[in-house]
């Protein structure tokens, strides 16, 4: 009985492991080419109301489309966490798209990134098909640091 407690246990926590999202440095995050540009297309003009109705800052995240370790999970899905006093407030999906003419993946969100939240992203990998238990997953814990340092370099577009 003693050997089917310790092999459950064994089971269990290799299982919660395997599906947790590597944590990424921002250094990793730079090597990986992730890049975060806010108020992406949004005019100046247009800026000054949204900021007076809404306490959200539009944001991208750009990241490799498909995963080198797997080749065949390409389609991409964000999360996100908004973190206070140690708790999760709130968790949620961001709006994604690849770009067609580049091997990048897209997300897009209005998140409080001028908050007392502690922001947490997560992009993780899937089999286009469908989705899978344990899929190929990345976190930039501290989201709005790693925003606001020297290793996002934002992407200007046309």
């Amino acid at each position: 009985m003693k050997f089917l407690g310790v092999f459950i246990f064994f089971i269990f926590s290799s299982n919660a492991v395997a599906g947790t999202p590597a944590t990424l440095s921002y250094e990793d995050a730079e090597k990986m080419k992730i890049s975060v540009s806010k108020w992406y297309d949004i005019p100046e003009k247009e800026r000054t109301s949204h900021k007076e109705y809404l306490s959200c800052t539009p944001f991208e995240i750009l990241v490799p489309l498909v995963d080198q370790k797997h080749p065949d999970f390409t389609k991409l899905i964000f999360s996100f966490e908004l973190i206070k006093n140690g708790k999760v407030f709130l968790n949620g999906n961001l709006s994604t798209s690849p770009f067609k003419t580049e091997p990048t993946g897209v997300g897009t969100g209005c998140l409080p990134l001028d908050s007392e939240y502690q922001i947490n992203v997560t992009f993780s990998y899937n089999p286009e098909s469908g989705i899978t238990m344990c899929p190929p997953a990345y976190t930039i814990n501290n989201f709005t640091a790693f925003v606001e340092s020297a290793y996002n370099k934002p992407i200007m577009r046309d």
